[in-house]
């Protein structure tokens, strides 16, 4: 028996694409809440159903031996249903466990979530502390459910929500996620760490800056070096993958971690903004054991990338790929149709960008736009004139068109999508060079 069991679900199948396929790193997320509960003497397991390829019914398995008292999910659109299928059958092994939904699909869908019987409460936002405060209450007794700040509940058949919670600003005082626990030989790229959560941007197309209130906050440089020094002790990876949403943000900072990786003599890799970036600072990386940055494209159109409110130029996208790949980063860029506003015209410009992307070296994505709960997009689709083909979660998997906009039907979003993987597959690497 454990106090808490934190879950992420298992995603449904795309076509030949497993879970394990499109899980890269281990869930960082549930794993600052567990160490957060385990330093206030809590036990707690994490079970990533996903990269163990584990279905509902094998999981729910492994909820029914474990014995939790909480049952904590932690949400994406396309696990949500699968969420739910394994919180009723808890239900029906235990009655009184606590099931407990966070993640950006529930942040931005609480109302909904919280009226369903499989879901107890909704954490919004963040979780650690709302999650420790939780425990305390369910089982400690020491709290009262109503003054947890950034919970969401359900008192009779109406649907109650606490106000939110300020968003920590001390990240150091943090414990590390825990890791040690999770199968990490068998995620593509175990050594994934978080130095900064939040953005100040407002794509509509992403809910980051949502999720963070637009507040951008950041661990101190020694605090992320003392978390790579630590997983050198256990681990020995090929490199570190910094999962920030923005990380290039304040040039200062990055100068002191980029001196600390290359005194610790480690590889590692990042996204960036093409805006947020220059030949010095990429050479400063370069020379610090970076060897691949990433870039949201987005479009090869300036009109679309307006549209968008993401912030940079095409421009920038070509420098900053033109001046990774003299410095010996493989750049990579990632792109998505269709965006509200796309036509034939625009999507042709993006064709263009991404074969003279091509020509520089780039390794290149493309997904299907996908409006999750919490985006502009989302909220407000009608107006955009972007028509929802469907509203089944299993579908928001960035693989499948879940949208037709006003310029473009659905045969031609597919037909445009083909050309555009075409050019992508070209880029594909046997393995990532190192």
């Amino acid at each position: 028996m454990v106090d808490v069991l934190l879950i992420q679900p298992p995603f449904p199948p795309s076509g030949e694409v497993q879970a394990r396929d499109v899980v890269l790193c281990p869930p960082l997320g549930l794993g600052y809440i567990a160490s957060f509960l385990a330093s206030r003497g809590f036990t707690v397991r994490i079970l990533d159903c996903a990269i163990l390829n584990m279905g509902v019914d094998e999981a729910s398995l492994e909820v029914k031996r474990l014995e939790p008292k909480i049952l904590g999910f932690s949400v994406a659109t396309p696990g949500y249903k699968n969420a739910l299928k394994i919180a009723g059958e808890a239900k029906k092994f235990n009655e009184e466990v606590a099931t407990v939904f966070g993640g950006p699909h529930v942040t931005f869908a609480a109302e909904e979530a919280v009226k369903r019987e499989e879901v107890d409460f909704v954490v919004r936002q963040e979780g650690e502390e709302t999650m420790l405060e939780l425990a305390e209450a369910l089982l400690r007794r020491s709290r009262r459910i109503e003054e947890i700040e950034g919970l969401s509940y359900r008192r009779g058949n109406r649907a109650v929500h606490n106000p939110p919670r300020l968003l920590r600003e001390d990240l150091d005082s943090l414990p590390f996620p825990e890791r040690r626990s999770l199968p990490l030989r068998l995620y593509k790229v175990p050594a994934s760490l978080i130095t900064t959560r939040g953005c100040p941007y407002k794509c509509i197309f992403c809910s980051a800056g949502a999720m963070s209130g637009g507040k951008y906050r950041v661990r101190s440089p020694g605090n992320v070096l003392a978390e790579v020094k630590h997983m050198l002790t256990f681990m020995e990876p090929d490199f570190f993958f910094i999962a920030d949403d923005t990380f290039t943000i304040i040039p200062e900072r990055m100068r002191k971690l980029c001196k600390g990786f290359k005194e610790l003599e480690v590889k590692w890799v990042c996204a960036a903004r093409a805006n947020l970036v220059n030949r010095e600072m990429l050479k400063e990386m370069a020379e610090s054991g970076c060897f691949s940055v990433q870039f949201g494209a987005e479009s090869g159109s300036q009109r679309i990338l307006n549209s968008i409110r993401k912030g940079i130029t095409v421009d920038q996208v070509r420098k900053g790929v033109k001046w990774c790949a003299e410095l010996g980063i493989k750049p990579v860029c990632s792109f998505m149709i269709p965006h509200p506003e796309d036509t034939k015209e625009t999507i042709e410009e993006t064709k263009r960008l991404m074969e003279e992307l091509k020509g520089l070296g780039a390794q290149l994505f493309v997904s299907f736009t996908t409006p999750f709960p919490g985006t502009f997009l989302y909220d407000h689709a009608e107006e955009l004139g972007v028509k929802f083909l469907t509203r089944d979660t299993d579908k928001f998997n960035l693989t499948t068109p879940v949208i037709e906009t006003k310029n473009l039907s659905l045969e031609e979003i597919e037909e445009a999508f083909d050309e555009l993987a075409a050019i992508s597959i070209e880029t594909f690497p046997k393995e990532l060079d190192r």
